[in-house]
């Protein structure tokens, strides 16, 4: 998935692996995210399938390589596009441990709870703030990919403080 997000970018133009990162913070980190030590490496494995290309500049007095997107890449990109899109559910692994919480005493799993939330709303609070910040920014596409973000990230907490309502016994 990684390196079809890459090339989606570099449809745009062209990029550093430092500017496809930052692009994917702002942008995609609430449904994929991936660190320096994914994306160099898929950087290199996509010039090695000649799906991009690089040239190095100075700029500023500093090295930059910048990658583009070849004509094989563009297809492969359309090509992928052009697939079904297909639901796959996520992977929730936090609700693994929800699961087995009837394992812990209740206050031991009340507490785990409220850590989960505090956990979980400063990324919904980033997402939240950033959805005014970006708007008009964005086509319609990736700007509901926000959206989702936000609505998604809102409904854990949601979901845990209703489950914590109900363990401390102020709700059925």
């Amino acid at each position: 998935m990684l390196e079809y997000i890459i090339l989606g970018f570099l449809m745009s133009g062209e990029m550093s692996g430092y500017d496809l990162k930052q692009k994917m913070t702002e942008s995609t980190s609430n449904f994929f995210d991936a660190g320096y030590g994914s994306i160099y490496p898929a950087l290199k494995r996509m010039e090695a399938k000649c799906v991009i290309s690089s040239r190095e500049i100075v700029e500023g007095g500093k090295y930059k390589k910048l990658y583009a997107i070849t004509e094989l890449g563009k297809s492969e990109f359309l090509n992928w596009l052009e697939l079904p899109v297909e639901f796959s559910r996520t992977k929730p692994d936090h609700l693994i441990k929800v699961f087995f919480f009837k394992f812990l005493p209740k206050e031991k799993a009340i507490e785990k709870l409220k850590a989960f939330i505090n956990e979980v709303e400063p990324v919904y609070k980033k997402f939240n703030e950033a959805e005014s910040k970006v708007k008009g920014k964005y086509d319609i596409f990736e700007f509901s990919t926000l959206i989702f973000g936000v609505g998604y990230y809102n409904y854990v907490i949601d979901w845990s403080n209703n489950l914590l309502k109900e363990l401390k016994g102020e709700i059925l």
